[in-house]
């Protein structure tokens, strides 16, 4: 598990850093504040569109990206404009655009998560609009980049095995008997 990324700060980094870029960059979006939230909550709060996809591979966890509606209107607005959209797709195009950037900015994240070459898988963004909140199971650990625009605020959101993680959401080392022969 994650024996070259070491902690779960080194993941939210990585989010935190590609997240920045891509907004900056792709539209034009800058984040204006950020804090990591490490508490042991029961729930997850989601915002009003929220895209989750299953990290694999060393990494092993679900990242929920989790926008305020003003910042869905923001990016819809900026990642379409010049494109003429029918009035009957325009739902669909904002649902598109939730989960592409999701599934982009964590794609731009693998290199990052592979640890000694390995592939990590990813799974297709899923979508969820006005979802409350995520129930923690017993077993599951939650962290939490929330980031501030002048659009609104979103999350990005973490959620992993309780066994991966120590007290502190630290990386938890997996003893693996094949790794020594």
């Amino acid at each position: 598990m994650m024996q070259q990324m070491g902690c779960f700060k080194t993941v939210a980094a990585s989010l935190a850093d590609k997240t920045k870029s891509y907004l900056a960059t792709q539209a034009g979006i800058d984040v204006t504040g950020m804090h990591a939230v490490t508490d042991d909550v029961d729930h997850l709060k989601l915002r009003h569109a929220s895209a989750v996809i299953g990290v694999g591979g060393s990494v092993g966890m679900l990242i929920a990206f989790s926008f305020s509606q003003r910042m869905v209107d923001a990016l819809y607005e900026r990642l379409t404009a010049g494109i003429e959209i029918p009035a009957d797709q325009q739902s669909a195009y904002r649902e598109a655009v939730v989960t592409e950037i999701a599934n982009v900015i964590i794609g731009n994240c693998t290199a990052d998560f592979a640890s000694n070459g390995e592939c990590v898988s990813l799974t297709p963004p899923v979508l969820l609009e006005d979802t409350k909140s995520i129930c923690r199971m017993k077993d599951a650990r939650f962290g939490t980049v929330a980031m501030d625009t002048p659009y609104g605020p979103f999350d990005i959101h973490m959620v992993g095995p309780r066994n991966m993680f120590d007290s502190q959401l630290n990386y938890e080392k997996v003893r693996n008997d094949h790794a020594a022969a």
